[in-house]
């Protein structure tokens, strides 16, 4: 079997799907570039392509990843459910740096977008435009959280060497920077807006938590019940935060410096499920 014969390409069938069920935008959150235009001759053209969500041949970009179909089988990698429409440099930038687009990445795009352009069906210029601006807002937004949140210890030291009250001071900081950005947030019941609420959540249950203790007096001393009580609401904080953003993570392709492994909620497996606009599982 030679090399060639081991690609598995689109049919022109798949890619006028990809094309049309992406309204011929870039499906990348950072781009939307409208790709569609026409010859002076009058023949349909795109400055785009149906990318490979795993790579035409196991050799190639996500090669030896998956993409599980909702009956539970996997999909070829000709077929629709593998193909992303993009732009030819995100289609470029993909394939250079698998390693900040992995598998799972590509099929939030595939699905968020599809389902983004198909509930702009019936809105003028001007509204479809502003929706299409929010979208790109989102992301630099998600960025910026998730970048916060690295950039602060409370998130990954352990428990007997923090100081119980620079924990409430930068928990605080962590609340109102919710608050502003849920303020600048267009869609409330956008994925990245379900963050935002799950984190305002976590913080406010870690604050009636700790509400009747002087935080600032707690002996760091394990077997102190007050000090105790401060690692349980702590770790039940950590946890709710890292339970929503780190799959938020892995859909911006935002890695974590300082927030180790272990402390991330585990994924299952290396296949991805592309399913009515959910995504699942681990990078591979």
């Amino acid at each position: 079997m030679t090399v060639e014969s081991e690609r598995e390409d689109f049919t022109d069938t798949v890619r006028k799907t990809v094309a049309r069920k992406a309204m011929y935008i870039c499906s990348n959150p950072d781009c939307l570039r409208v790709t569609g235009f026409l010859t002076t001759r009058a023949k349909p053209r795109a400055i785009a392509q149906a990318a490979h969500i795993a790579a035409a041949k196991e050799s190639g970009p996500r090669g030896k990843d998956l993409v599980r179909m909702p009956d539970g089988s996997t999909a070829s990698r000709g077929d629709e459910a593998n193909a992303v429409w993009l732009c030819m440099p995100c289609h470029y930038r993909i394939d250079a740096d698998e390693e900040a687009f992995p598998t799972e990445v590509l099929v939030a795009w595939k699905l968020d977008h599809e389902k983004r352009v198909s509930e702009l069906v019936g809105l003028d210029l001007e509204q479809s435009l502003l929706r299409l601006a929010g979208v790109r807002l989102h992301h630099d937004l998600a960025r910026d959280l998730l970048q916060w949140l690295d950039g602060h210890r409370f998130m990954y030291f352990e428990d007997e060497r923090e100081f119980p009250d620079q924990v409430w001071n930068a928990v605080q900081d962590l609340r109102w920077k919710i608050s502003n950005l849920r303020g600048r947030v267009t869609d409330s019941g956008s994925p990245f807006g379900a963050v935002l609420a799950a984190i305002d959540d976590a913080v406010y249950q870690f604050m009636v938590a700790l509400s009747d203790i002087r935080v600032s007096e707690i002996t760091v001393t394990s077997g102190y019940p007050e000090f105790e009580r401060f690692s349980e609401a702590l770790s039940i904080l950590r946890s709710g935060i890292l339970e929503v953003s780190a799959p938020l993570a892995r859909q911006e392709g935002f890695q974590f410096e300082k927030i180790p492994e272990y402390l991330m909620p585990k994924s299952d497996g290396d296949v991805v499920e592309i399913r009515s606009g959910l995504t699942s599982g681990g990078k591979k």
